[in-house]
């Protein structure tokens, strides 16, 4: 166990380009998390007793070297049982339903390319690698947002670099340039070469076109198979790689809300790549499309909230349209409010400068966000999960509004993730009941 996190610590340090994001809705449970209900995903649980060993109770990350193995333990949430740090495997497979290749301006994913035209990037710290710094046994004061100037591109990693979409023919440009609004290499001008992220997905909310609207297992187009940086599964008797997330049975109504009210919702992420998300609703009984989402977007309301283990005593509430962190400006559907994603990375050497986050870090963590050891759990709100500090206990929490006047009935809910660190769009979605 220790091994095999030090594993994933050492790869997170080193800044390997082509880890995948991956992160689901846990409230309402998701019809992605069918899996959840199997015997090995049952049987496995964090951190490791006298019942739960090795593979089940080890953080793992699902890749194509493995063919989908053992997965078990790749989307972990809270336990919501109390006990400090307990997580459970009962969101099943659920943060490997996405889209893969999907850019701004395109009007299709390719299923292939999540860094497509960047990902060969590295950055300096005041003209320092993470392993000189290290070798120096240098830290950085502001690791999450340095001064100015401090953390650059590395002019010798840009030779690669061709940023532009993975289609022919962009018919949309970014809209989003706010630093604040932005999660990864914050400082660049927005448009210029050293600005590597500017055509994924979160650089226009809701525009980059997505290969199902509830996810893809595995996230490339069926037939594909299996791809590189976390783009497979784990196949069971309920579900395969390929399968459409559109296409899942539907579950029992996982929340009952009313028309007119505020209701709590919860997403986790196991692998950081910045970026925001929305909510949107579409009836049952129609077609799962995109296009049937986009109808009815819902509205955020009030703060958000940072809540570990489940414990709403001790959550922390912030206000992201004061920070600048909502936008219904160049979305779709047009006027659709987004938030940002609110932790920011520790892995500056591959992603720059990031932003400061909402809680005070322990010194822990800005060592590790300079390069230095430490394990899961060494940060509150900022870095990335499956065995790295970053433990997956956290979910981000908001209250959306359900539209006054929605006949009652059966929806589905859909949570979509824009990535910007990657060309990647994650999705989950819930059966829900609203009533008068």
């Amino acid at each position: 166990m220790l091994y095999f996190l030090q594993l994933c610590l050492l790869l997170a340090v080193v800044g390997v380009a082509n880890v995948a994001a991956h992160g689901a809705m846990t409230y309402p449970r998701p019809r992605n998390a069918l899996d959840g209900d199997l015997p090995q995903f049952k049987s496995w649980a964090y951190p490791c007793d006298a019942t739960h060993k090795g593979i089940n109770c080890t953080m793992t990350f699902c890749g194509s070297a493995n063919k989908g193995q053992d997965c078990r333990g790749a989307c972990a949430k809270s336990a919501h049982d109390g006990i400090k740090d307990s997580l459970t495997a009962a969101n099943g497979q659920s943060c490997y339903w996405f889209s893969n290749g999907c850019m701004v301006g395109c009007d299709k994913c390719d299923g292939t390319n999540n860094h497509f035209g960047h990902g060969s990037q590295t950055f300096l710290y005041k003209g320092m690698t993470m392993k000189q710094m290290r070798d120096k046994n240098l830290t950085i004061d502001e690791p999450w947002n340095p001064p100015a100037g401090a953390m650059v591109l590395n002019p010798t990693s840009t030779k690669k670099l061709d940023i532009k979409p993975n289609c022919a023919n962009p018919v949309a440009k970014p809209t989003v340039c706010d630093p604040r609004l932005r999660t990864m290499n914050t400082q660049a001008e927005c448009g210029s070469p050293q600005d590597v992220y500017y055509y994924s997905p979160w650089r226009a909310p809701g525009v980059a076109p997505v290969i199902d609207a509830c996810g893809v297992a595995g996230g490339r187009i069926p037939g594909q198979g299996w791809g590189a940086a976390g783009a497979d599964y784990m196949n069971t008797s309920l579900s395969k790689q390929g399968d459409l997330g559109s296409s899942l049975p539907p579950m029992p109504a996982q929340a009952s809300w009313k028309a007119g009210t505020l209701n709590e919702v919860a997403w986790t992420v196991s692998a950081h790549h910045g970026g925001g998300y929305a909510y949107r609703l579409a009836p049952a009984d129609g077609p799962l499309t995109e296009e049937a989402f986009r109808k009815l977007p819902l509205a955020f309301e009030g703060n958000s909230m940072l809540r570990w283990g489940g414990n709403k005593s001790s959550q922390l509430e912030f206000d992201p349209v004061a920070r600048g962190w909502q936008t219904s400006t160049g979305t779709v559907p047009a006027g659709s409010t987004w938030r940002k994603f609110p932790i920011p990375t520790v892995l500056w050497e591959r992603e720059g400068p990031s932003f400061e986050p909402v809680c005070d870090e322990l010194e822990s963590c800005k060592r590790f966000a300079t390069g230095y050891g430490g394990g899961p759990g060494s940060c509150l709100c900022s870095g990335h999960s499956n065995g790295g500090p970053l433990l997956a206990n956290l979910e981000v929490v908001d209250n959306v509004m359900v539209p006054a006047g929605l006949a009652a009935g059966k929806y589905v809910l859909q949570w979509r993730w824009d990535c910007e660190e990657t060309d990647q769009i994650w999705l989950s979605c819930a059966d829900i009941e609203v009533t008068a």
